[in-house]
């Protein structure tokens, strides 16, 4: 049975290697679809991250793992993704047979598992495999997930996550370009917020974690809401007139923090 390469000294895989050993190594779960009378050799790839577990994820985090599903299509010779996000927490509709990605970006692909003859959805990467991934020279196939600005290595449940150089932005840049484009809707509030309260402003924004991001630091707890309130009001005294702090969190009590603090500065 061909395995993965996992080491520099062994010939690099090409993504053909890589689907084969996909293949017979049965590294991942997947469905697969066939429809009759259609181009021979067609083919889509269905990314669906609720099919198997979309619990606890945040938008970004499943947005993550929408783009890591993408790279792993390409990597088995698929280019043409169809997205849906459906009935994943607060991101998504109640409603299952709502394809909630379309709440938010332009449709990728709609349709297309119909007009084609074979249509695959990768379910799940098994145990294992995906640390062999990263180690491949595929850079495509690399997981986009965990990875960090500061070195996690020796924090637990991070330790394969890698440091997101000016290299990773780039690629991942390039794949939101392609597949993630904010629809008309998103857009339209976004100019309307935009002008409403900060156009002919100098803005800091301030992204502040709470609930469970403690567990991705090395001292296992988070920075004291005061010491966030201080570092934005030393930066803030650094800009020029009329200026405003746009504030993001998911912990109320930041958000309120904030608004108490710089009152008519603020924008929440």
């Amino acid at each position: 049975m061909q395995d993965l390469a996992v080491s520099t000294s062994i010939p690099l895989l090409t993504v053909e290697d890589l689907k084969n050993a996909f293949i017979k190594g049965y590294g991942f779960l997947a469905t697969m679809k066939k429809n009759r009378g259609k181009p021979t050799g067609s083919a889509v790839c269905v990314v669906d991250p609720a099919v198997t577990d979309c619990t606890n994820m945040g938008f970004a985090a499943l947005l993550l793992s929408t783009l890591e599903n993408i790279l792993l299509c390409r990597a088995l010779g698929i280019d043409r993704p169809i997205v849906y996000w459906r009935a994943c927490n607060s991101v998504c509709s109640e409603d299952p047979r709502v394809n909630s990605w379309d709440w938010y970006f332009e449709p990728v692909n709609h349709g297309l598992e119909s007009k084609v003859e074979n249509v695959l959805c990768p379910l799940k990467v098994l145990d294992g495999w995906q640390e062999r991934l990263n180690r491949t020279a595929l850079s495509d196939v690399k997981t986009v997930i965990d990875n960090s600005f500061k070195n996690r290595t020796d924090v637990g449940g991070f330790e394969d996550g890698k440091i997101i150089t000016t290299q990773e932005r780039m690629r991942i840049n390039k794949l939101l370009q392609q597949y993630v484009k904010p629809n008309s809707r998103i857009r339209e509030k976004v100019r309307t917020f935009y002008h409403r309260y900060l156009a002919e402003f100098t803005v800091l924004g301030v992204h502040v974690r709470g609930t469970d991001h403690w567990m991705e630091t090395n001292e296992q707890k988070l920075p004291s809401l005061m010491s966030w309130v201080e570092r934005a009001q030393s930066i803030l005294e650094t800009l020029p007139r009329p200026r405003k702090i746009f504030i993001a969190s998911d912990n109320n009590e930041v958000i309120k923090k904030f608004v108490t603090y710089f009152g008519k500065e603020m924008v929440s």
